[in-house]
């Protein structure tokens, strides 16, 4: 079948487009005709993709598979109902958290229980713009009091943007041309910048919650190279509210007793694991 498949398709391609071309130098097509050709042609093209699903199965792709179903089984035997309990029936996270796509950037460096805890949106450059919809959805919907955008080290989206990017493809090209930073310069500097921008954008979408008290707007930077020399890892607050002097920042209501460990068998206010519903 496969086989026949490969030797119908350009055929068949030559056959409809031709079959359309006649009608069109025709005359008018008769009505729904060119949705009939059009729904053969997709169709077509459909059993063509499913043919390539052996060929485009390289090993790399079977062994990635592999462990990805496997640790996702080792998950569910070392989880049972307990555990989905307060968020299977709904989702109350504490924060809405804007980050990067990029794969050194994940929850478990902000979160130690990240279930149901964190509304999670994430492109490349952690920006507003990219995925405004999701932020909105967190903020508006789920209510919650923290919008936490969280720039990093080494930022392939900030170097990019900070040189040529002219050779890349147009949906890329749009998210990079969104982030202002200067040219030549792709370093903690312009990662900085970008998340404050990002602040910057999102207490002018936000406003009425932040002068409102309703929404934290925060700004951080996750710096697993150690360039702030502050903790390889270290999750670094660089912006509140617009706020970017650290002497200020510091002495902030928001920032006091940030570093001090939470009582033995006590639940953050607002966690997702004090809630049952």
């Amino acid at each position: 079948m496969k086989g026949r498949l490969w030797l119908f398709l350009p055929l068949a391609l030559f056959s409809l487009s031709g079959l359309m071309c006649s009608r069109v130098s025709a005359a008018e097509p008769a009505a729904g005709e060119t949705e009939r050709i059009r729904a053969i042609v997709k169709e077509v093209l459909r059993e063509y993709a499913a043919t390539l699903g052996e060929k485009q199965a390289s090993p790399a792709a079977k062994e990635i598979m592999r462990n990805l179903v496997q640790d996702n089984a080792q998950f569910v035997r070392s989880h049972g109902p307990a555990h989905f309990s307060h968020f299977v029936d709904g989702q109350h996270p504490r924060a809405t958290v804007v980050t990067c796509s990029d794969s050194r950037v994940h929850i478990h460096a902000l979160d130690a229980s990240p279930d149901g805890d964190l509304f999670m949106v994430r492109n490349i450059g952690n920006q507003i713009s990219s995925n405004e919809g999701s932020v909105e959805y967190g903020v508006h919907h789920l209510h919650t009091p923290v919008l936490l955008i969280v720039g990093h080290s080494a930022c392939g989206a900030i170097k990019a943007a900070s040189g040529d990017y002219s050779a890349e493809s147009a949906p890329i090209r749009r998210e990079l041309d969104t982030l202002q930073v200067p040219r030549g310069e792709a370093g903690m500097g312009s990662v900085r910048l970008n998340v404050n921008n990002q602040v910057r954008h999102a207490m002018s979408k936000f406003e009425e919650a932040v002068l409102s008290g309703k929404l934290t707007v925060v700004g951080a930077v996750y710096d697993f190279r150690n360039e702030l020399a502050k903790g390889q890892g270290k999750l670094s607050i660089v912006n509140v509210n617009g706020e970017t002097d650290p002497m200020k920042i510091s002495k902030l209501d928001l920032m006091q007793g940030l570093d001090v460990p939470p009582r033995k068998g006590a639940k953050p206010a607002g966690s997702a694991a004090s809630m049952h519903h």
